[in-house]
């Protein structure tokens, strides 16, 4: 089943869309209490140093009245271990409009926060894996700008990379259970895998490149491999055929997105590939010269004949 041209002019413009988002501005305000610790400090101070011009991070102090964080901002974070101002300084906060996050070393510093809300957040924690990693679920929770903070910010990317590879096993789990003509959910799937490879792509920094195109053959490649798979499942199990098709896609999507974001967290180089094909293509127009070349001197002879 060939993927049509209006999936193609879809996939283009998701990928144009993916690099506009990567490209979106990311504004973070800290603010460090006086009594944050230097863990709490510097863990933040490390993970929020940007990767592109598109980012910037405002730090000022957390005073009594603090300074109200400006309109163009996306979070606030709070750092601090307790003190007295804190509920007051937090409360102005908060009614800038920006979602706020709390960070500290305990709970029981931040009484004021018993529960989540989509403005207000506290992260109690003190071994930096787990402050970061529940910091990047949070933050994804509360913005639209994923690929953007991702790209922008390392601690973010595996938290940004599972939502996305989720969210396509998911979708094509219901797709495979749900088509019935046989072979018709192949597109619809493998577009979907496309835009998953292109969204990994993004939150890991690489941009709209012809290289992109060595992913995507390969997202097909696996495509019609798992498609294959559940033909021949499906042909030994046809009472549950809905079920096999539903687990292979969902699955195997998800597999295929596991092993695209371990290649972008590791690095791509794609130099020696574009290597060989250079010298292929240079073969191949070699060769389509001298064909047109000696046509032309056939045609010649003939014509003197």
């Amino acid at each position: 089943m060939r993927i049509g041209f209006d999936a193609l002019a879809d996939l283009f413009k998701v990928g144009l869309t993916t690099s506009r988002e990567t490209d979106a501005p990311v504004r973070v305000a800290v603010y460090v209490d006086e009594t944050a610790t230097p863990f709490l400090i510097d863990t933040v101070r490390e993970a929020f140093v940007p990767h592109t011009t598109a980012a910037l991070v405002r730090v000022a102090r957390l005073e009594i009245t603090p300074v109200a964080p400006k309109p163009d901002t996306d979070i606030v974070l709070v750092l601090t271990c307790g003190s007295e101002h804190l509920h007051d300084a937090v409360q102005q906060l908060v009614i800038a409009g920006a979602p706020v996050c709390v960070i500290a070393e305990s709970s029981v510093e931040v009484p004021f926060i018993t529960a989540d809300t989509p403005l207000l957040g506290l992260i109690a924690a003190t071994e930096r894996t787990h402050l970061l990693e529940d910091l990047a679920r949070w933050i994804l929770d509360r913005t639209e700008k994923d690929a953007a903070f991702s790209a922008n910010f390392e601690f973010m990317r595996a938290a940004a990379s599972m939502r996305a590879i989720t969210s396509c096993a998911i979708t094509n789990m219901a797709t495979g259970a749900l088509f019935i003509i046989p072979g018709a959910d192949f597109p619809v799937m493998t577009a979907a895998q496309i835009g998953m490879a292109l969204k990994l792509a993004s939150i890991y920094g690489y941009g709209m490149k012809p290289e992109r195109g060595y992913e995507i053959a390969a997202v097909v490649g696996a495509g019609l491999g798992l498609r294959g798979l559940s033909r021949v499942i499906t042909r030994h199990t046809p009472h549950v055929g809905f079920l096999v098709k539903a687990l292979v896609a969902g699955f195997g999507t998800y597999g295929m997105g596991c092993a695209l974001a371990a290649a972008y967290r590791h690095g791509i180089d794609y130099s020696r590939a574009n290597e060989v094909l250079g010298q292929v293509a240079n073969r191949v127009k070699a060769a389509a010269g001298t064909a047109s070349a000696h046509a032309a001197e056939g045609a010649a002879a003939q014509d003197h004949c």
